[in-house]
């Protein structure tokens, strides 16, 4: 080792340093290199001994290395050479590899020397593609943060569209802000836990309360988060997955109201069909005994209620709820061919305010009909139903004897009826339709003292004077 510095301090980390050391004189001459430059440069040691520091640098790379090495020995520190850029070293036989610089000034009566200490980064970046192709090809977003201070280090692209914005707007914050911000502290106490037990996976907080994130357009989105503790370039972070569950969340929802609708579907079949069914199996019976054909009037009739009963659980079952597609449709039209469909007898209908209304053209006829069936089952055969357009929504309305408050808020479950030939679906279908569309609906009295249902919610354009044409006017 060359004069001026302590031999004795050195000579054991030269001898056991994992990395190939060389020193170098203030005009970047090498003056000494440890055994491990052998290793990894293919050189003897003694052999560097005079050789400018470029030496051991690609050709390519050795105007800009001598550039900043003479900036380096105006100002010397301990310090990583290179920060933030990709530094590569040449071995013997011209190949090259990249490599991290730690330099160290060494103080001389004459002057100074630098200890440079060479790593051969090749192995942390292969695994680090590895990493990195790992993280964009995960199914799920991935946000990777600084296990101490929380800050996103780096993001994939699934990430970027979850929070619908973009990579450089994400890399930098906090991981709370990527949360509500009126429970950010839980996600905090979330995010020590996943420190603090090195791996969590997690959809809910400890009350059932539902995981989010927040876009940048401001919409909530549901997740499940799978964090662990990692090492990465010798820091450690937090490498979270987060996985959009709404999707998964609306299916099991959907699936909710499947099995809802197939409980009702074995309560019809078990109950409100038999019923029917064993009256006209009595009424043929009847007339085997007795001969008498007036009994088979109790056999139609309950043909009749088995028919309404099975075209209200096709309706149910067969079709469901969900709306398929939004149409401008007239009112007036529209309940005058519903009104047809319906057995009304006598009963008169009166569109009191028209207009358009934006629905499901095929789920809204099965609404009106049952409205229009439900009022002339309750109301009576000369009963008269008055519909309505309104800002927000449209009425159905009838002057027969009304809901009994009692059972207001109890008539759009499935099965609850109060006439004898109700199947008691009928409201409930109107109900899950409605829902379908995201609409309210509620029942109430009548200016008549019928009965009033009120669906709010609802796009409309009521018809006033400009839409009538000059002929019209």
């Amino acid at each position: 080792m060359s004069e001026g510095y302590d031999a004795d301090r050195l000579a054991a980390f030269f001898d056991n340093s994992p990395d190939a050391i060389v020193v170098v004189d203030e005009d970047g001459v090498i003056v000494d290199a440890n055994d491990r430059v052998r290793d990894m440069f293919g050189y003897d040691p003694a052999t560097l001994e005079g050789e400018a520091v470029e030496f051991l640098v690609p050709e390519g790379d050795r105007l800009i290395h001598s550039t900043q090495r003479d900036a380096y020995m105006d100002d010397p520190e301990r310090r990583s050479m290179g920060a933030n850029h990709d530094l590569e070293a040449r071995r013997r036989d011209g190949t090259t590899f990249p490599v991290d610089i730690s330099l160290s000034p060494i103080p001389r009566d004459d002057g100074s020397e630098i200890m440079a200490a060479i790593r051969d980064i090749s192995e942390r970046q292969k695994h680090r593609r590895k990493y990195r192709s790992l993280v964009e090809i995960a199914p799920d977003a991935v946000f990777v943060a600084d296990a101490g201070s929380g800050e996103i280090l780096e993001v994939n692209q699934r990430a970027v569209d979850l929070m619908e914005t973009t990579e450089d707007a994400l890399v930098g914050r906090d991981q709370v802000t990527l949360h509500p911000s009126d429970d950010r502290e839980r996600y905090r106490e979330l995010f020590q836990r996943s420190v603090d037990e090195k791996r969590v996976t997690a959809a809910r907080f400890e009350d059932d309360q539902q995981l989010y994130v927040v876009t940048a357009d401001g919409d909530r989105v549901p997740i499940e988060i799978s964090a662990q503790v990692t090492q990465l370039d010798d820091c450690t972070v937090i490498m979270a997955l987060f996985r959009d569950i709404s999707k998964r969340q609306a299916y099991e929802q959907d699936l909710h109201r499947q099995i809802d609708r197939l409980e009702t579907l074995a309560h019809v079949l078990s109950h409100d069909l038999r019923n029917p069914l064993n009256v006209a199996i009595g009424g043929v019976d009847a007339v085997k005994a007795t001969g008498d054909l007036d009994h088979l009037d109790r056999v139609v009739d309950a043909h009749d209620r088995i028919e309404g009963i099975i075209d209200d659980v096709l309706t149910m079952v067969r079709d469901g709820y969900e709306v398929e597609s939004v149409e401008p449709v007239e009112l007036a039209s529209l309940v005058e061919e519903c009104w047809t469909i319906v057995a009304t007898a006598d009963a008169t209908l009166h569109v009191e305010t028209n207009g358009l209304l934006y629905v499901d053209a095929r789920r809204i006829r099965h609404l009106f009909e049952n409205l229009f069936r439900n009022a002339v089952e309750h109301a009576g055969d000369d009963v008269t139903v008055t519909v309505a357009v309104t800002d927000d929504g449209f009425t159905v309305a009838d002057d027969g004897p009304g809901i009994p408050p009692a059972d207001r808020e109890d008539v759009f479950e499935p099965g609850f009826t109060t006439g004898e030939e109700s199947t008691g679906l009928g409201m409930n279908i109107v109900a899950e339709i409605a829902t379908a569309h995201g609409w309210g609906v509620s029942t109430g009295e009548s200016d008549d003292g019928g009965a009033r249902f009120e669906f709010t919610g609802v796009r409309t354009a009521v018809y006033d004077d400009s839409f009538l044409s000059g002929d019209e006017e």
